[in-house]
């Protein structure tokens, strides 16, 4: 069984260690144990290496039908045939193969570990180290803004705060002391005399002995947790192989039907298996895994411009599906950061503050009306007061964001203050000189300063309200007064700071003088402090909501502050609450699922909680996007169809466990993946409709020569030239096509929705039967001339190409036809349709080409029949599209 360090004193987890709390581990020591545990650092997942990459693009039914193609066509000694077959092939494998490495080491050049220092006492000597190269039993210091390197057992510390909510979700600071030592089972958040790997320390400092590194500490154990695949099948993954199986289907009937036909008709049987085989890669879209690879990458790079990064190909797509999206609060729907944006003066008088998180740009307010603070003497001595009671500050990084150094709760008054034009430090400057001071300690609840500026001296104090109103000198009206307000602040779901004084103070300065020296203390305000919402979060939410997705917050803050947040971000059925307990008490019942999918707000949850909401919903259908950015939220990041990591904000272990990963953490962001998902899904609807309709072309013209007993009206390499030289570029620019303008009007596809239901088959097979028959139609009108062969297999062959390409204006736009205007925004298209043409043109007229193709120059007169019959093929396909499925 593995040690529990927080049962036990600080003494004897030294002694277990064999370590020395003043001279720490010898270079020895550390030698031995680094080679026993291995460097201090989570483990990243198995990357995909090129070779399974490789495979996974091979391992490809269209592959396997596309191989046994060039198989047969080898065995009947048709080299130029099976040179074709095997080129498509190549062509198909390896695209796929180059754009999957590549989204690879995008993903991997983001994960790259960040480079961390520690203090740790060696030898005697305090000297800092990589964090790697911690080991279990070392000394380590830790001090205010530190980022915890290892687990460890607190052996001494002073005024010593954590910020744990990458492990355990609370946006909190949480006391820490070494005195602390627990009988029972307790959960990681309430381990006091504990630190805990990838938290930081907000004030004071401490000394550590590490219990536990990399993948042994809490960090570890839960990125060890996850697997390192999901198994789930995307929805594309599974219409994908819908549609696999509709090829085979297509090929194995109608391969064997004009097999059927021809040996009925006394046709020879060498000849009849070449023509079922040549039907059989007609079948084919050879192009598809190429065409479909580009558009999922093009999807991905379109992404990472908008600042979502994704890690595979399907998950582009399967955000277009996304039905709900499960967001963790603290850092993705909020800002993570305190602010202060209430005040009450002891007299009642009202203000709010504006701004956003750390940032000192902000002004006050009161009903409604920005003041100037400079002219309200009250106002600006309490706000003083909160930036003079104060150990924060507020830096700027290399990006331009503000971020705090100490308490966030701290760096909510010292930002306050800013906004007013008051600093600490010129404060200091200006005469203000500090005397005396009790630091916040989670026993008192409270700091207490003294100022002395002129000779004259002051005693603040700020703290939790209960304890500073138990310590003030007061009326009982006043005091119900302040109450009244306090519970007005706590109703809005905000953390409530009381800032008293004692003007004039001339008490002692040692610690206990002045905690017994309270006397004529009076309370000047309180400060209303939130976790504000992310300024784009209201708009995001309204925007997916309006398209249908419901969105999900989860938390570990109080139900009532998780409510009134829940609001403010504009959350629909806000009130509709659950907490972590009433999911464990309900989780085995059979309405979970459907209770799960109804609530909007889940508060106080645990990691388990988060696996169990996550897997309700799938079991309700839903397709899931799930948002997070601590330790704790990976192992539901990894469950979710979609699971999205902060990148700037997240810990490695939720990067890892994630399929998307959000550059800048703005909840929009997912919005626009979602959009672009669903672009992304209705440009694979066209260029599916316009390659299956395009092989069902080839189908019935040669299915009817067969059945009237014709020669065959097109050669097989016409065939691969049609499916990989002239429909392969139009296809792939289909994938540039702009977002039709209801594209985030409409809910999410339902899982019945898929590429191959009768609505979709329907207008691909009329297309396809139309155009064939036409190229039909034009090989009967053409045999009753003089023509060659190869003459009449061109024209055929060039009707095709020509028809063809018209049809995709019969794709493009899901209500109407797409020959119009907004053809000019698909500048691709325009271009792939134009080289298209050249390439017909080239096959046609350029001798080496006649040669190589068996074809023939055609006769303008031949030309005038293929155009007239393109644009009739075209307008009846338009017109019946129009008819059935316009809405």
């Amino acid at each position: 069984m593995e040690e529990e360090y927080y049962k036990v004193t600080a003494e004897e987890t030294i002694k277990q260690f064999e370590t020395d709390r003043n001279e720490g581990l010898s270079t020895q020591t550390v030698d031995e144990r680094f080679a026993e545990s291995g460097p201090n650092e989570i483990q990243q997942g198995e990357k995909t290496s090129p070779w399974k990459l490789l495979w996974n693009n091979i391992n490809d039914i269209i592959v396997y039908l596309l191989l046994a193609a060039a198989v047969i066509s080898f065995l009947m000694d048709d080299l130029a045939e099976t040179i074709a077959i095997l080129l498509a092939l190549l062509l198909a494998v390896l695209t796929g193969f180059f754009t999957e490495l590549k989204a690879q080491k995008s993903v991997e050049s983001l994960q790259s570990m960040i480079y961390t220092t520690t203090t740790v006492i060696r030898d005697g000597k305090t000297q800092t180290i990589e964090a790697t190269k911690v080991v279990p039993g070392d000394i380590l210091l830790l001090r205010e803004g530190d980022a915890v390197a290892a687990d460890g057992r607190i052996i001494s510390s002073n005024n010593f705060a954590c910020i744990e909510s990458a492990l355990t979700g609370e946006s909190e600071a949480v006391e820490k002391s070494e005195d602390e030592i627990y009988e029972e089972e307790i959960p990681l958040g309430d381990q006091k005399n504990m630190v805990f790997a990838g938290t930081a320390v907000t004030r004071g400092y401490a000394y550590i002995v590490v219990t536990e590194t990399g993948m042994q500490t809490e960090v570890g154990k839960i990125s060890g947790m996850l697997d390192e695949e999901s198994n789930d099948k995307t929805p594309l993954d599974v219409e994908l192989d819908k549609l696999s199986k509709a090829i085979i289907l297509a090929a194995f009937i109608a391969g064997v039907a004009v097999l059927i036909a021809g040996l009925l008709t006394d046709k020879p049987f060498v000849e009849m298996i070449h023509i079922s085989i040549i039907l059989a890669v007609a079948a084919i879209p050879e192009a598809m895994p190429a065409v479909e690879t580009i558009t999922l990458s093009k999807g991905m790079r379109t992404m990472a411009e908008r600042k979502a990064l994704v890690k595979t190909l399907p998950a582009v797509e399967t955000l277009g599906a996304t039905s709900v999206i499960a967001s963790d609060k603290t850092g993705t729907l909020t800002e993570n950061q305190m602010m202060a944006s209430e005040l009450i003066l002891s007299d009642e008088t009202h203000y709010e503050v504006t701004g956003e998180g750390y940032d000192p740009n902000g002004v006050i307010k009161k009903d409604g009306e920005e003041i100037d603070p400079q002219n309200n003497k009250e106002l600006l001595h309490f706000i003083r007061s909160g930036v003079l009671c104060n150990t924060a500050h507020i830096d700027q990084n290399e990006d331009g964001e503000y971020e705090v150094v100490g308490d966030p709760t701290d760096g909510a008054l010292v930002t306050l203050g800013k906004k007013v034009g008051l600093d600490r430090q010129e404060l200091e400057k200006d005469g203000f000189e500090k005397v005396a001071e009790v630091p916040f300690s989670s026993e008192n609840k409270y700091m207490i300063v003294v100022y002395e500026k002129d000779g004259e001296r002051e005693l603040i104090i700020k703290g939790a309200f209960d304890v500073i109103l138990n310590l003030a000198d007061q009326t009982q009206k006043v005091k119900e007064d302040l109450k009244e307000q306090n519970e007005m602040f706590a109703e809005k779901g905000q953390r409530v700071i009381a800032i008293a004084s004692i003007a004039g103070y001339d008490g002692g300065l040692s610690e206990e003088e002045l905690e017994s020296s309270l006397a004529g203390l009076k309370i000047q305000g309180l400060v209303g402090i939130i976790d504000p919402p992310r300024p784009d979060a209201y708009e995001s939410i309204e925007n997916a909501q309006n398209a249908g997705i419901k969105v999900k917050m989860i938390t570990g803050d109080h139900p009532k502050t998780a409510s009134i947040i829940a609001k403010d971000i504009g959350l629909a059925d806000y009130e509709k609450i659950m907490t972590g307990k009433e999911i464990d008490e309900q989780v085995d019942s059979e309405d979970f699922a459907r209770i799960v999918d109804e609530t909007a707000v889940f508060a106080r949850v645990s990691p388990e909680n988060k696996m169990q909401i996550v897997t309700a919903l799938k079991e309700e259908s839903e397709v899931v996007s799930m948002t997070g950015d601590g330790v704790n939220d990976a192992p539901a990041l990894n469950d979710a169809n979609i699971g999205v990591a902060m990148g700037v904000r997240g810990t490695e272990v939720a990067k890892e466990a994630s399929d998307m990963i959000l550059t800048d953490d703005r909840f929009g962001t997912i919005v626009d993946a979602v959009e672009e998902g669903r672009i992304i899904f209705d440009n694979i609807k066209k260029y599916v409709s316009f390659l299956f309709a395009c092989n069902m072309v080839e189908i019935v013209a040669i299915f009817a020569s067969v059945v009237f007993l014709l020669p065959m009206p097109i050669a097989p390499l016409h065939i691969l030239f049609l499916n990989l030289i002239i429909d392969i570029a139009p296809a792939m620019s289909l994938s540039y096509e702009p977002a039709e303008e209801n594209v985030m009007a409409r809910g999410p596809r339902s899982k019945k929705d898929s590429l191959v239901n009768r609505h979709f088959l329907t207008r691909i097979v009329f297309s396809g039967v139309i155009i064939g028959l036409s190229a039909f139609a034009i090989f009967w009108i053409l045999l009753s001339g003089e023509q060659s062969g190869e003459y009449l297999q061109t024209a055929v062959f060039t009707f095709m190409a020509i028809a063809q390409l018209m049809h995709i204006f019969n794709v493009r736009k899901t209500n109407s036809f797409g020959l119009d205007r907004s053809l000019f925004q698909n500048k691709v298209l325009v271009g792939s349709i134009l080289l298209s043409v050249a390439l017909q043109l080239v096959a046609v007229y350029v001798p080496v080409m006649n040669d190589l193709l068996g074809t023939e120059p055609l006769r303008p007169i031949t030309w005038v029949i293929i155009l007239v019959g393109a644009v009739l093929s075209t307008v009846i396909v338009g017109i019946f599209n129009k008819i059935k499925y316009h809405h």
